[in-house]
């Protein structure tokens, strides 16, 4: 098994060989972490709203302001801003769910390589691929877009307060695909391109140079992207 350069931030995957050539799975537990995590801090959001208007109200009790005209106005005008936004919230979550419900239809997305590492200068055939769970299918067409990234980033300052700068070196995009309604799994071969000028995967212990397919899938029941980082090594020059 293959170990793809390691940066800082933890973007490590490793790629496995199998008859169809180089496999690298991306791991789907972060996204399902983001979508969870989303949906707790809305639900805190809606419990702290409710206890201060809650806590407001009393404050008019108290103060006996509801037997005026104003005060019971704004009580109202409060009440109906605070059920607008309460349906808004229950939208939101309901959407959160629905998102991680369908991605657990899906198998996490893979990227099988004809070769690999890459070397600089190479043109080589990758496939990603979706697979659904035994007995899914996509029902409706969609589009898969693609762009090959190349970034550095660069560690300084202290270790104890170290500043971390990130900037794209490339970024190239791939030819939209168009994937037809009714299979059972999403599937899309892209040719890459590597240029010859370009930096190759570099690690050390401020600097790293990253290499990045990313794939964004845009279909009726599935809006997700993917990243998907791999090595490329200077041009191998043959000495025949």
């Amino acid at each position: 098994m293959l170990s793809i350069p390691n940066s800082k931030q933890n973007h490590r995957q490793n790629i496995k060989q199998v008859p169809e050539g180089y496999l690298l799975v991306e791991e789907s537990s972060s996204y399902h972490s983001k979508l969870i995590m989303s949906l707790a801090v809305s639900c805190g959001r809606a419990f702290l709203t409710i206890g201060i208007f809650a806590q407001f109200v009393l404050i008019l009790q108290r103060s006996q302001m509801l037997n005026l005209f104003f005060a019971r106005l704004v009580v109202v005008l409060i009440a109906m801003g605070g059920l607008i936004w309460l349906y808004n919230w229950a939208k939101l979550v309901y959407a959160s769910i629905d998102k991680i419900l369908i991605s657990l239809n899906f198998l996490p997305s893979e990227l099988i390589f004809n070769n690999y590492p890459l070397s600089l200068g190479e043109e080589a055939s990758v496939l990603f691929r979706r697979r659904l769970r035994s007995g899914k299918i996509i029902k409706t067409a969609g589009t898969v877009n693609a762009k090959v990234i190349c970034e550095e980033e660069a560690i300084s300052g202290k270790n104890d307060n170290p500043t971390i700068t990130t900037e794209k070196v490339l970024t190239m995009s791939l030819p939209e695909v168009l994937v037809p309604a009714y299979e059972s799994a999403i599937e899309v071969i892209f040719k890459l391109k590597i240029p010859q000028t370009a930096p190759p995967s570099f690690d050390a212990t401020h600097n790293q140079i990253r290499w990045i397919l990313e794939v964004s899938l845009d279909f009726q029941m599935l809006k997700e992207s993917s990243k998907f980082y791999f090595q490329v090594q200077p041009q191998i020059i043959s000495t025949n």
